[in-house]
């Protein structure tokens, strides 16, 4: 009697193990598809700020070259759409990472071959995709000359570091640091 009772038994302990492992993977899969989902987002919303910086880069270019003067704002508008150039080549890759990722049953939550991150566990709630915040880099002051240890006095005054602001033409936000507004161009310092 004991036997058959230990065969019901083992035969119990392997259907629930199929069933963890199929619940696991099929988190796992889940988990997959929303880290999917929220790259492809990041990468159509740079896609989208890459072609109004670019329409605004030769709008503003033309009209340079048709008033026969420079404009100040394209250098600014260009190091951006290189910063957005770069972050859009960098998730791309991270998306490919987590297209190809493969499920492997031999660890308890399954892991990630080939992807930046691992998904959440099964019971985890998964918090809704964050917005891409695209900024332009902060416009780089040059360097100001160091003087050499030994020729400092006193202890040495803290600094003030740059604050964001408000511009003052179209009242969107302007980077710590950054000389145009990344919007309307205007030169903020």
């Amino acid at each position: 009697m004991d036997s058959i009772f230990d065969r019901a038994h083992d035969l119990v302990d392997k259907a629930q193990e199929k069933v963890a492992s199929a619940t696991s993977q099929a988190a796992w899969a889940a988990n997959q598809a929303l880290v999917v989902k929220n790259l492809e987002g990041q990468v159509a919303a740079l896609q989208s700020e890459i072609e109004r910086v670019t329409n605004d880069i030769g709008e503003r270019t033309y009209q340079a070259w048709k008033t026969r003067a420079d404009d100040p704002r394209i250098p600014a508008l260009c190091g951006h759409l290189d910063d957005l150039k770069s972050r859009r080549a960098q998730i791309s890759a991270d998306l490919n990472g987590a297209r190809t990722a493969t499920y492997n049953p031999r660890t308890a939550l399954g892991t990630w071959r080939g992807a930046a991150t691992a998904p959440p566990s099964p019971g985890a709630t998964v918090p809704p995709a964050p917005t891409p915040t695209i900024a332009p880099p902060a416009a780089r002051a040059p360097a100001a000359p160091s003087t050499p240890p030994a020729q400092q006095s006193g202890p040495a005054a803290p600094r003030a570091t740059p604050q964001a602001r408000e511009c003052p033409n179209c009242g969107h936000f302007v980077p710590a640091g950054a000389e145009f507004c990344p919007s309307c161009g205007f030169h903020v310092t």
